[in-house]
C-alpha cells in the first residue's frame, strides 16, 4: 500500500508500482483532501484529518482487502503515516518503507511553533489561491534538488489537480508534524519491519533517519525483525520523484528480505509449537 505526501496523489507512484507489480500486489490511496479523496465538511472545529483517523481507515481498508499483513509504503506525510501505522498496528503490517518521514516533533514549544507556522500557510493557501501557493512551495529549500530534475515543472503541474483547496489547507494544518502524536518514544518499541529511506541530498532527513535507526535498534524485537537505513543515490527529498529507478531496486530487497524473515519466523514458531506437544 502505497501513501503519497502533501499535495501528491496516488497515481504519482504508478512508476514505482509498475517497478515491482511483478513480485507484489500494489495499490495506491489517495490520503483525505487529495485527489479523489473527498471531504463533506470544512468546519474549523471539526477534526476531519488526524493521523489517528487517517490511520484507523487505512487499518480497516486493510482489512477489506486481505486477511493477512500488508507493507505499506510512504512518502514524507504519508510517511508519517506509514511510521504511526508500524508502531501501532504491526499486528497488520508486516513492513514499513518510511521515504523522507519523521516521526514528529518530540519538544512542546517547537510543537507549537510548527503547528503555528503551517497554520498560517494553510490559511496563505486559502488567500493566494493553490498556483501561487504551489509556486511558493516549490521555491523551498527542500526542493533544490527537485528543481534540477528535467521533469520540475511537470511535477508542479500536477501539483495543481486539487479543486479543493480548502480540503487541502486544513490537511495541511490538521496533518501538521506539530500535532501528530510524537513518535520518538514509541520507536524501542517497534514491533515489525522497517525501512528508512532517504535521498543522499537531503541532508535533513538522512539526519532524522539515523536517529530513528538508533532508537529503533534499542527494541528487543530488533533481533528478528529488519530495520535498516537506504541512502538513494542522486536524489533530494522526493526519492520517488527524483531516483524511482534506485528506490524500486531497494524496495525489491526489503520485499525479499521481509518474506524470507517471515517465513523463517513462521518455521520457528511451528518447531517451538512441536517441541511444546512433544
Amino acid at each position: 500500500m502505497f501513501l503519497h505526501g502533501f499535495l501528491g496523489t496516488g497515481e504519482e507512484w504508478i512508476p514505482i508500482m509498475k517497478g515491482i507489480s511483478g513480485s507484489a500486489r500494489c495499490i495506491a490511496v489517495d490520503i483525505p483532501g487529495h485527489g479523489s479523496s473527498r471531504v463533506h465538511s470544512h468546519a474549523s472545529e471539526t477534526e476531519t484529518f488526524s493521523m489517528e483517523m487517517i490511520a484507523e481507515a487505512l487499518y480497516k481498508l486493510i482489512e477489506q482487502i486481505t486477511p493477512g499483513k500488508v507493507t505499506i509504503v510512504g512518502y514524507s506525510m504519508g510517511a508519517r503515516i506509514a511510521l504511526y501505522m508500524a508502531l501501532r498496528f504491526s499486528n497488520k503490517i508486516e513492513g514499513a518503507v518510511v521515504v523522507s518521514g519523521s516521526p514528529g516533533i518530540k519538544d512542546p514549544v517547537a510543537r507549537k511553533v510548527r503547528s503555528a507556522t503551517d497554520d498560517s500557510k494553510a490559511r496563505m493557501m486559502i488567500d493566494i489561491g493553490l498556483e501561487i501557493f504551489v509556486e511558493n512551495w516549490y521555491n523551498g529549500g527542500l526542493w533544490k534538488s527537485l528543481r534540477s530534475h528535467p521533469n520540475f515543472r511537470k511535477i508542479v503541474a500536477s501539483r495543481l489537480v486539487h479543486d479543493d483547496v480548502l480540503s487541502v489547507a486544513k490537511c495541511l494544518s490538521d496533518l501538521s508534524t506539530g500535532r501528530q502524536p510524537s513518535l520518538w518514544e514509541e520507536l524501542a518499541d517497534c514491533d515489525t519491519n522497517v525501512s528508512l529511506v532517504f535521498g543522499e541530498r537531503d541532508e535533513k532527513f538522512k539526519k532524522i533517519a539515523s536517529r530513528m535507526y538508533l532508537e529503533m535498534s534499542k527494541s528487543k524485537k530488533s533481533e528478528i525483525h529488519i530495520i535498516e537505513t537506504v541512502e538513494i543515490p542522486e536524489a533530494g527529498h522526493a526519492v520517488h520523484l527524483e531516483s524511482p529507478l534506485h528506490l524500486i531496486l531497494a524496495l525489491r530487497k526489503f520485499l525479499t528480505r521481509v518474506r524470507k524473515n517471515s517465513a523463517e519466523t513462521e518455521l520457528s514458531q511451528k518447531l517451538l509449537l512441536a517441541l511444546k506437544e512433544t
